[in-house]
C-alpha cells in the first residue's frame, strides 16, 4: 500500500466517523425534542440492532440531560449572583441614584 491510499483512506475513515457522529447527534437530539428526557431505550431479543440502537440513543439523550441541567443550574445561580450584585451597586450609590431606580424600575 503506497502513502497516497493510505492517507486517502485515513481521511475517508475520518470522514465515515464524522458523518456517523453528526447522524448520532442528530438522532439524539430529535429523540430528546419527541419525547424529552423519558425517552425508553425498549429492549427487544427479536430486534438487537434496533434495541442497540435505541439504547445508544437513550445514552445520549440522559448525557445531554444531565449537560442541560447543569447549565441551567449555573445560568440560574449566574443571574441570581448578577441580581444581588446589582442591589449591591444601587445600595451603595446615592440617593438620587437610587430615586433614578426606583422610580424606573419599581
Amino acid at each position: 500500500m503506497t502513502m497516497l491510499t493510505q492517507v486517502v483512506a485515513w481521511d475517508a475513515m475520518k470522514l465515515l466517523v464524522a458523518i456517523l457522529g453528526l447522524f448520532y447527534a442528530g438522532l439524539v437530539f430529535t429523540g430528546y425534542v419527541t419525547e424529552g428526557p423519558h425517552y425508553q431505550p425498549r429492549l427487544r431479543w427479536t430486534e438487537p440492532a434496533r434495541s442497540g440502537e435505541r439504547l445508544l440513543v437513550w445514552t445520549g439523550i440522559k448525557i445531554l440531560d444531565a449537560i442541560l441541567r447543569l447549565v441551567r443550574s449555573t445560568c440560574n445561580q449566574l443571574f441570581a449572583a448578577s441580581a444581588e450584585v446589582g442591589f449591591w451597586v444601587v445600595d451603595k450609590s446615592g440617593p438620587d441614584i437610587q430615586r433614578k431606580i426606583h422610580s424606573r424600575f419599581l
